[in-house]
């Protein structure tokens, strides 16, 4: 990944990477519900396409899923992941350079990012817009899954979660592997209580989860396909959670930001044409302004 992007921002994406710091101080155990369900992915999940990020300058290990959508032909020359923008943001508050996407968080099968758009350059206080999509810079094999983007809203997801269809969360255990799979889980109602209960463009969930999920694929498994309703972002629980005990309404949920709006957009639009123009570099959003020039 090359190139930079402007300033604008990064006081606040510093204080807010160091606030998500102290936030997760117990790391093994602050985002679990009741019986910690998260098991390793084995081959029959399908869940090849999930991977990680990894950056020069950072321990870090966050998540990313490759995506796909029928309706568009794919590229022979690239493929597009989806993430969270904090998983390019060094502990200084600085981008993070020279990033790649490890598929199965195998070194093996590394694929540099050579164009980045994100929601925000300042998730702290802005965790709704916490999204990023990725271009590489080549096509992997066609055997890897690929999540099918889908606009889901939280009526939708309930009445999902109340039917026949399942969700999952994959993710990665901080700086170490292996990959692994939360199930039996997914959106909850927000409730009064809960600290993002009148924002609409973020699910809470139950699903486990440790530090190295951000970025992990929220999955709705519906009639047979896989689709990427949301991107994990946050947790809040070490404020009012006690990990084991099962989710109840009192407790804040961990979030994931739904795939809609200018994130579903930005999805379709690399999809169909990736990283514009012959130039390897980084461009990200900021906030609601256009993406910054190469």
């Amino acid at each position: 990944m090359q190139g930079a992007v402007g300033k604008l921002g990064y006081g606040t994406l510093a204080a807010g990477v160091a606030l998500l710091a102290s936030m997760l101080t117990d790391a093994a155990t602050a985002n679990i519900f009741g019986d910690d369900d998260r098991r390793d992915i084995v081959a029959a999940d399908d869940l090849s396409g999930v991977g990680t990020i990894v950056c020069e300058g950072t321990t870090r290990r966050p998540t990313a899923s490759l995506v796909a959508l029928p309706a568009i032909a794919p590229s022979p020359y690239y493929d597009v992941i989806a993430t969270v923008a904090h998983a390019f943001v060094g502990s200084n508050g600085q981008l993070l350079q020279r990033c790649a996407f490890w598929p199965q968080a195998d070194p093996a099968l590394a694929a540099e990012i050579v164009f980045l758009e994100t929601g925000t350059l300042s998730p702290y206080g802005n965790w709704h817009n916490d999204w990023a999509v990725a271009v590489l810079d080549r096509r992997l094999p066609e055997t890897y899954s690929r999540l099918i983007p889908r606009v889901l809203d939280e009526a939708g997801a309930q009445k999902m979660r109340n039917g026949r269809a399942r969700f999952l969360l994959a993710g990665h255990n901080g700086e170490r592997g292996p990959l692994q799979v939360s199930e039996n889980c997914g959106p909850v109602p927000k409730l009064g209580s809960h600290l993002n209960r009148f924002d609409p463009r973020v699910f809470n969930h139950d699903c486990d989860m440790m530090p190295g999920w951000s970025g992990g694929p929220l999955i709705l498994r519906d009639g047979g396909a896989s689709y990427l309703v949301a991107v994990n972002s946050t947790e809040v629980n070490a404020i009012t959670h006690i990990a084991g005990r099962p989710y109840n309404g009192r407790m804040n949920p961990n979030t994931a930001v739904r795939l809609d709006g200018r994130f579903l957009a930005t999805v379709e639009n690399l999809l169909r044409a990736g990283a514009p123009g012959t130039v390897k570099c980084l461009v990200a959003s900021a906030d609601e302004t256009p993406a910054l020039p190469c």
